[in-house]
């Protein structure tokens, strides 16, 4: 790549006008650091984006996980050496051939939704973010499959099968996720309860392996189970084929409360072995509504256990209302049913009340699920907890229990605390019968708990296709870090499960010291402040929710134009980061449309937060307007700014403005 004696390349986007000088606007390809970057651009491989700046290999050293940051810096080399964005399978080949050859390990990153640290470095190495390779391949209306690259959202095809009649047969709460991303960690989710697990829905996986050979993957291969939840140790799915359903014309959903938990399963238990046949079943606890009731201020909901259903079909509907007299129940009003179906997609709402959010995610045995409750709501009153309980209904006789409470993030020793909270209530679970979603970094210390056969098939599959330790290596199977492995041995199954239950046992002292510590860092390490921008930024789920659909992202690819790329600057530089110009000048392309706060999973005013930053930034290096007045411009006369109006996303800038007030919509 060309770069001019200033350091700076070309432009960023490739506009119609000739580039300014770099002095003027310095919003340019910038040149790259690091050896692997550089060896990487002297290879010339197509549909290639190398992105080597701190700025932005800042945005890939954490997933949506809120870790204290001493504890992360401190243990492992969360910071990629170099992010590749890659646009083809070829592509991506290359780049692993090249990691293969010279011993780098390669980190797989869909949106980075995931709160367990799988899509984070544990020593350094290359982030590969598949966020460009997002095209919606095929859909065959008469065979009902859908075939999508691997970077797909879950959203962006929903969309797509709309205009068919079709629609998922499931999916995660976070639709914002990529296929292949929920693939590769979890699986269980929406309509879970009557269409399975997702596995059940894919028809192939196209995989490309650590030595750059491409294999596609089908139902009937002995490889085929192990793909699921393999949290990238495998290789990087490219592209899935996935089996999609006919859009019903009756779905609704229904929501009944009761006074107790016991009595809101007994009737979920009951509803699951009828003839309703409902498509999902899922428990809320009370604290929930007590939150939602806040956040609206106003008592709309009843502070109950509750469970929400939704039917599709009108002989389900119907044999759901002959159910409910043969039980004398009453269901709640219509519109609230429906307000919290709506509400399944932004669970992270809440969390601005800490602000920030920690917890356990674990799979249960149903004949378990009232023990594990009743055992987790006790640990809670010891310490202080008030808990948040989800529980997702499978149809293999199991459910996905989501243990969550908010926490304040901004103090790291009440953050680290929390964190040791979550660490508690997990192995408590675990110890009376549930087994860990999701491994990553953070749930290491559980992997031992996890079923020992699919592990043995997993490690062999690991063996053959990977023999190298190039994919994800440092993770799942051994913890690697910094100091001499320190993070590995913290964190063993067979060192910090005896140690978490000990605590327990001793819970009375636990609590006691954790109260002490709590106290000193109320009065000595609070936040002395915590300005209106950092508190959004605290409250940002950092789900990604944001990134597919910002025009400026789609013409640059670089996070840092989005607004989690935004609040994350903002946090670096609440830390005292430098931020340089070009970093600036990134942030400064903002088209004012909105989409971001459409489909903001905390539903937070991000365009005031944007203009504060701004401020900032332009104190600090100035602002071109010219340049910006520009770069709009050109993402405004491109197709997919287009689809994006046409979805209702864009409600915000005007054509060729950089307003957002009422005269500009």
């Amino acid at each position: 790549m060309h770069v001019d004696d200033k350091g700076v390349g070309r432009a960023i986007f490739p506009g119609t006008a000739p580039s300014p000088a770099p002095e003027v606007f310095s919003a340019k390809q910038e040149p790259l650091e690091g050896r692997i970057a550089c060896e990487l651009a002297a290879m010339g491989i197509k549909d290639l984006r190398i992105a080597s700046a701190w700025g932005e290999r800042m945005l890939f050293s954490r997933d949506q996980a809120e870790i204290p940051r001493f504890l992360k810096e401190i243990m492992f080399r969360s910071m990629p050496e170099v992010v590749v964005q890659p646009r083809s399978v070829d592509a991506v080949a290359a780049v692993l051939r090249f990691a293969a050859l010279r011993g780098v390990v390669v980190i797989p990153r869909g949106s980075g939704s995931s709160p367990f640290g799988g899509s984070v470095p544990v020593k350094g190495g290359i982030v590969m973010d598949l966020s460009d390779m997002d095209r919606i391949l095929e859909i065959d209306s008469s065979k009902k499959v859908a075939r999508v690259e691997g970077g797909a959202r879950w959203a962006d095809l929903d969309h797509e099968l709309e205009k068919h009649g079709l629609m998922l047969n499931t999916s995660p709460s976070s639709k914002f996720s990529t296929v292949a991303g929920w693939i590769a960690t979890g699986g269980m989710g929406l309509n879970s309860f009557s269409r399975g697990h997702i596995s059940a829905s894919v028809r192939e996986i196209e995989l490309v392996t650590s030595a750059g050979e491409v294999a596609r993957v089908q139902g009937s291969d002995k490889l085929f189970p192990s793909l699921f939840g393999s949290e990238g140790q495998l290789g990087i799915i490219t592209s899935v084929a996935l089996a999609v359903a006919e859009k019903p014309k009756v779905s609704k959903p229904h929501l009944v409360c009761f006074s107790d938990f016991r009595s809101a399963f007994s009737f979920a238990y009951a509803l699951a072995n009828s003839e309703v046949r409902p498509t999902h079943i899922v428990y809320e606890s009370r604290a929930k509504f007590a939150l939602i009731n806040r956040m609206l201020g106003t008592e709309r909901l009843r502070t109950d256990d509750a469970i929400l259903l939704n039917v599709e079909g009108e002989a389900s509907e119907a044999a759901f209302q002959g159910f409910m007299k043969s039980t004398g129940v009453e269901e709640e009003k219509e519109y609230l049913a429906r307000y919290m179906w709506n509400e399944r997609y932004f669970p992270m709402k809440v969390r601005k009340f800490g602000p920030g959010m920690l917890g356990s995610e674990v799979v249960v045995p149903l004949p378990k699920l009232a023990e594990v409750i009743s055992g987790a709501n006790g640990l809670c009153a010891k310490l202080g907890i008030d808990p948040l309980f989800e529980v997702h209904f499978l149809n293999d006789g199991n459910g996905l229990l989501l243990c969550y409470y908010v926490t304040d993030q901004g103090n790291t020793i009440r953050l680290t605390m929390a964190a040791l909270k979550s660490m508690l209530l997990t192995s408590l679970m675990l110890d009376l019968g549930a087994s860990p979603y999701s491994i990553g970094i953070w749930n290491h210390a559980f992997s031992g708990s996890e079923d020992k056969q699919r592990v043995a098939n997993l490690r062999q599959a690991k063996a053959t296709l990977d023999p190298n330790g190039v994919m994800n290596s440092g993770k799942y199977f051994a913890l690697s870090g910094r100091l001499w492995g320190a993070a590995g041995l913290m964190f063993s199954p067979k060192l910090m499960r005896p140690a978490l239950k000990t605590l327990r046992v001793f819970s009375p002292l636990t609590v006691r010291l954790m109260n002490m510590v709590y106290g000193i860092a109320e009065r000595r390490l609070r936040p002395k402040t915590r300005t209106e921008l950092l508190r959004i930024a605290d409250e940002c789920a950092m789900c990604g929710a944001c990134i597919g659909v910002c025009p400026a992202y789609l013409v640059v690819g670089d996070e840092r134009v989005t607004a989690r790329g935004k609040l994350l600057t903002a946090k670096a530089m609440a830390r005292g980061s430098k931020i340089t110009k070009e970093h600036a000048d990134r942030t400064f392309l903002c088209m004012r449309c909105k989409a971001c706060e459409q489909i903001c999973q905390s539903k937070l005013h991000l365009i005031d937060a944007f203009d504060v930053l701004e401020k900032e930034l332009e104190r600090m290096h100035g602002r071109d307007a010219q340049e910006i007045e520009r770069f709009v411009k050109y993402a405004e006369g491109l197709p997919e700014y287009d689809r994006l109006i046409e979805r209702g996303l864009v409600i915000g800038a005007p054509k060729h403005g950089m307003g957002g007030g009422d005269a500009d919509v």
